[in-house]
């Protein structure tokens, strides 16, 4: 974009298509490929942000010798911009977002693609949905209004330990545990085993932080909505 060749103290910049992380426009750096650094972290940064419900990212910094890129959301598009280590990322923000203020991103007209069928809904064994059912109570209980992300974080982390075969069938979407495929009918009694593990883990967790008699009540109350 003409508009960042006006900015002092850019380097190089890289515009990157968010639909798809194809590159669109590059003017290069001598010292390292933008275009791609500026893809990959992009992309990158959407898949932890989803994985970790940190919600909206304003922008993520890099810095390597000299430098640092500056990667942020512009319309459909990320920018990413090269400049020197010292300068601070919200400045450098500010100053194109002032300078594209008056400047008209064309935007193609989206190709016409046939809506996807909708994929079918997952069938779930009651034993496997009544431990899932409780494992979402019992963050919602222990994390309260208030502290709901940190009890995500908590069981992302013991799905990382005790995850075991259940991982590539199970994720938190939108802050519930849910699962994305049906698990084999085979593996019914390791998949419940496996969730009976991440419910003591959880558990365990909320006596080291709270106390063993305010953890006991709470899992009451998860009991009692059980019913």
């Amino acid at each position: 974009m003409e508009a960042l060749d006006r900015i002092s103290g850019i380097i190089g910049y890289a515009l990157i298509k968010a639909e798809d992380g194809s590159v669109e426009e590059v003017k290069g750096s001598p010292s390292t490929s933008i275009g791609d650094l500026t893809a990959f972290f992009s992309s990158a940064g959407e898949v932890i942000r989803d994985s970790l419900s940190l919600g909206r990212l304003s922008c993520i910094s890099l810095c390597y010798g000299a430098h640092r890129l500056v990667i942020f959301p512009f319309k459909s598009k990320y920018i990413g911009a090269e400049v020197e280590r010292e300068n601070e990322p919200k400045k450098i923000i500010n100053n194109i977002l002032s300078s594209l203020k008056e400047v008209k991103v064309v935007e193609k007209p989206a190709e016409k693609v046939e809506k996807p069928e909708e994929k079918p809904k997952v069938e779930i064994p009651r034993s496997i949905s009544s431990k899932i059912k409780q494992i979402n109570l019992l963050v919602d209980e222990f994390g309260g209004a208030d502290n709901k992300e940190h009890w995500i974080e908590l069981l992302n982390q013991g799905l990382g330990i005790l995850g075991g075969e259940i991982i590539p069938f199970i994720g938190v979407i939108e802050k519930t545990l849910t699962f994305k495929d049906a698990p084999p009918e085979e593996k019914e009694d390791e998949f419940v085993q496996g969730l009976r593990s991440i419910i003591d883990f959880l558990v365990k967790k909320a006596v080291e932080e709270m106390g063993s008699s305010q953890a006991r009540a709470r899992v009451q109350s998860v009991i009692e909505k059980m019913r």
